[in-house]
């Protein structure tokens, strides 16, 4: 029996969020015939942290305790007869780069390739498949997008431009997926673009719901990512970076944030 196994490797701020939540809507339809691996288990476990300590030391001693730890949490999971497994997970690229702005996505082919290996010791006697998926993202949205997070989880005083140009050195986000394609060609590696699927009816869960391949009666259940990051407008940005910037003590200006942030949030449901 076939074991298939899917590893969506992220990367960050291309849709993961909307993606996973699609697979942990549809959980009941995929896990009879695969184990389903989503962030609350892989960072719980200490597995994502694993990752993200190799991709800003590149150590051999960080890949090889990444490899460990990935090997005893498959070992624990039940694959049963003819289970695959399907994979989702941002980190096993590294950690993101604008925390790690000398590295960004450096480690990626060398942790997916360490993934690879772990998964088919894991399936060691059984003919396995194994498609790694990494979605992408126009460089300009994608920096915005990841300024826009570190403004809303950290006191991030830099404006756009600035934190643009601090990245601008790293490797496009296809060259990221190209170089793990070409460390692992025996890997089929599936790219897609976020824009892309946008109008499509299952939005970022839609090449998900093509590697599932179920039977048109089942597939016919398949619904939609019910949660995902929201896009705020920059003016919102902008009310952030001031208080970011502001004399506010740390306290006062989490208070603050909070309360916009969640402002933003009621107003962007409102519109829907």
């Amino acid at each position: 029996m076939m074991r298939r196994v899917l590893l969506h490797l992220g990367l960050h701020k291309t849709g993961m969020t909307a993606a996973q939540s699609f697979l942990h809507e549809n959980r009941k339809l995929i896990w009879p015939r695969f184990a389903l691996v989503l962030p609350y288990k892989t960072r719980n476990s200490g597995l994502s942290e694993s990752a993200t300590r190799h991709s800003l030391y590149r150590l051999d001693s960080t890949l090889a305790g990444f490899g460990s730890h990935l090997h005893a949490f498959l070992d624990d999971l039940d694959f049963g007869a003819r289970r695959g497994l399907i994979l989702s997970e941002e980190n096993f690229a590294g950690l993101r780069p604008s925390r790690n702005k000398r590295e960004g996505y450096g480690a990626a082919p060398e942790l997916a390739e360490t993934l690879v290996s772990v998964v088919r010791r894991r399936f060691l006697g059984h003919e396995t498949e194994i498609t790694i998926y990494i979605s992408l993202r126009a460089r300009d949205q994608w920096l915005r997008s990841l300024w826009a997070h570190d403004l809303q989880k950290s006191r991030t005083v830099q404006d756009l431009d600035a934190f643009s140009s601090d990245l601008a050195h790293l490797p496009s986000l296809q060259e990221t997926a190209d170089a793990v394609r070409n460390r692992l060609p025996s890997v089929t590696v599936r790219t897609e673009w976020m824009e892309a699927l946008q109008n499509h009816r299952l939005g970022a869960g839609a090449p998900l719901a093509e590697f599932l391949n179920l039977p048109p009666e089942l597939s016919s259940q398949l619904v939609g990512p019910a949660h995902g990051t929201p896009t705020f407008s920059d003016d919102v940005l902008q009310e952030i970076l001031a208080l970011n910037r502001s004399s506010l003590d740390d306290a006062a200006m989490i208070t603050q944030k909070k309360a916009l942030i969640q402002s933003a949030q009621n107003e962007l449901a409102r519109q829907t």
